[in-house]
């Protein structure tokens, strides 16, 4: 699942590895999505270690019993270089250029500074890798549960469907937003619900 709502995403930023808290709106979809998963058992419960991503985790840990959550940089979002905290109005504004190469491609444009998608994919590999292994020692008797962000679970999508990440990205995740994959981390790979929101209707 994505984090909760931010300000920097109300403003539209790109956040990257900066860190932001959630914004009331995303304490409150954090919460809902708590409720959602509250009887829902976990082998694991992992999270990115940035602010917006714990203060999800923590809500949704308060509503429920289980393993508590553990918290890795792997799971980052992408550090988008010199374009973090930059609006698209901002970006235009001081590198024009880039806006123009972003607009062409955007998954695919080089940034200065950014990590690049060739690093991205060796995170999401890393973390994939560790969690097949469990898989194949039988230690996960129920699903795993990971708070995250946009990007980050972008590349997780497409890894795990062995999706070609040079093609363009089809889809995008809303803040709060649920999504469940099946398989067995080798030939049976299946996306059983993307980007969910039905938690929010309450709100």
């Amino acid at each position: 699942m994505r984090h909760g709502t931010t300000v920097a995403n109300m403003e539209g930023k790109l956040q990257g590895t900066l860190d932001y808290p959630l914004s009331e709106a995303g304490v409150k979809e954090a919460t809902l999505l708590a409720h959602r998963l509250e009887k829902q058992p976990f082998s694991l419960f992992f999270s990115s270690d940035l602010l917006r991503a714990r203060q999800t985790t923590h809500i949704i840990a308060s509503y429920r019993k289980g393993p508590s959550p553990l918290f890795s940089s792997l799971l980052q979002e992408y550090n988008w270089g010199v374009i973090q905290g930059l609006a698209r109005k901002e970006i235009a504004e001081l590198y024009p250029q880039l806006l123009d190469r972003l607009q062409q491609d955007f998954y695919h444009a080089p940034i200065p500074g950014a990590e690049g998608l060739n690093n991205l994919f060796k995170r999401v590999k890393r973390f994939y890798s560790f969690l097949a292994g469990l898989e194949r020692n039988s230690r996960l008797r129920h699903p795993v549960l990971i708070v995250s962000h946009g990007r980050l679970l972008q590349a997780f999508i497409l890894y795990f469907l062995d999706y070609d990440q040079r093609k363009s990205w089809p889809f995008s995740l809303n803040p709060a937003s649920l999504s469940i994959l099946e398989g067995d981390f080798k030939t049976k790979r299946r996306l059983r619900l993307f980007n969910d929101t039905c938690h929010l209707i309450h709100n």
